[in-house]
């Protein structure tokens, strides 16, 4: 599969990566562009993402290697009885705030941006390598994004990209 086309912008928060990539963690950013891509390559925010998708399905990537840098974006995390989810996970967040529709393009981009990863780091979706915030945040409800995330939409989307 082809690389997704995106705008490269470095976040400003990063750390050596010492783990394996294993997962996949989506996020919604709560608020809209140009404001996103600021405060996630801003010093100050003290969190970072590898990637934010927007509405118009623009993909910018803020980590400039993956495999070499990991970002701040999940926080207290567990997945697989694994902790620190950050140590081994790419981070997207997607421009979008609750209550909001989620466009198509959005949402293909970000299968398609998935499925690249997927086969990119040979991660296997019988792993369910894509995880929501919601359901890596630790405590349990701590967090909430990406709300009313479409999934079956997003599921069949990157099952077309993989066939």
């Amino acid at each position: 599969m082809t690389q997704p086309t995106w705008t490269e912008r470095r976040a400003a928060n990063l750390s050596k990566r010492r783990k394996k990539i294993a997962l996949i963690v989506l996020h919604h950013t709560g608020g809209s562009m140009p404001g996103d891509l600021n405060w996630l390559t801003s010093k100050e925010s003290r969190i970072s993402a590898d990637f934010l998708v927007t509405k118009a399905g623009l993909i910018y990537k803020l980590n400039p290697q993956l495999s070499v840098y990991q970002t701040w974006h999940a926080g207290k995390s567990a997945w697989n009885g694994r902790k620190n989810c950050n140590d081994f996970s790419i981070g997207i967040e997607q421009e979008h705030r609750p209550g909001e529709a989620w466009t198509d393009a959005q949402l293909h981009a970000c299968a398609k941006l998935c499925a690249w990863l997927v086969e990119r780091f040979g991660l296997k979706l019988e792993d369910h390598p894509i995880q929501s915030h919601a359901a890596v945040a630790l405590p349990p409800g701590r967090k909430s994004d990406p709300e009313n995330f479409p999934w079956t939409t997003f599921s069949n989307l990157l099952h077309n990209f993989l066939a």
